[in-house]
């Protein structure tokens, strides 16, 4: 998904700031403004941007016919004090028309800080887009809007980096089985355990690893308490 971030008549640098870094945290590689009334120049901007500038495109037009030419689903967000929420999704339900329909070219847009998109601003999209709001407070920052949405948008399409360490892999499960029975054992031989049942705690311990994916690093902390108790107890008592 070729996805673009289009801001229309963004007043506040330090929004076009946090827009751009969040285009460059999720691999938006466009980001176009609308009639900016800012300076594209001024610190507040760079500043929020950090990095993001040398990894997204930035480009200027003066209607949002333009910003969006050549997408193939155009998306609007707009406040959740929207009169029709009916016609309105939410950002998960976006996400599954996108699954859906698996368009090449998306444009999400934004309107300004104040006031928002305009009706016929609204018209030029496909769909709208809302992220529900307590009534007291409906509206959001264009940055919060912008964090929100796209992060909602490529939720489940960017995989995290594999580990460096091949310590920090999942563990085999003949690791940590392994691992588990060592512990058992020292904890029999402490008197942690009651010999003739020693399942009854086992069986918890056991569930408990089994809700996470144990990595090779913690298997072997798990061998080293195990052997630490062994050693523990094998030590020769002073009167």
């Amino acid at each position: 998904m070729d996805m673009r971030l289009v801001l229309v008549r963004p007043r506040y640098a330090g929004n076009i700031g946090s827009a751009l870094r969040l285009a460059a945290n999720f691999g938006v590689p466009e980001l176009v403004l609308v009639a900016p009334a800012c300076d594209l120049d001024d610190p507040e901007l760079i500043r929020m941007a950090m990095g993001g500038r040398d990894l997204v495109r930035v480009t200027e037009t003066d209607s949002l016919e333009a910003a969006v030419a050549g997408s193939d689903l155009v998306l609007a967000t707009t406040s959740s004090r929207s009169r029709d929420q009916r016609r309105v999704l939410t950002v998960p339900q976006a996400r599954e028309l996108l699954a859906s329909n698996r368009p090449h070219r998306v444009a999400a847009v934004f309107g300004p800080e104040r006031g928002g998109l305009s009706a016929g601003e609204l018209r030029v999209c496909h769909a709208r887009v809302t992220v529900p709001t307590s009534p007291a407070l409906p509206v959001l920052n264009l940055a919060q809007a912008v964090a929100i949405v796209v992060a909602g948008l490529h939720e489940g399409t960017i995989s995290p980096p594999p580990p460096r360490s091949a310590m920090d892999h999942p563990a085999p499960w003949e690791d940590l089985s392994a691992a588990v029975a060592h512990l058992e054992r020292a904890l029999l031989a402490s008197g942690v355990l009651d010999p003739q049942n020693p399942a009854r705690v086992m069986d918890q311990v056991r569930r408990w690893l089994g809700r996470t994916v144990p990595t090779r690093r913690e298997v072997a902390l798990l061998r080293a308490l195990a052997a630490h108790v062994e050693y523990l107890i094998s030590r020769p008592r002073t009167p």
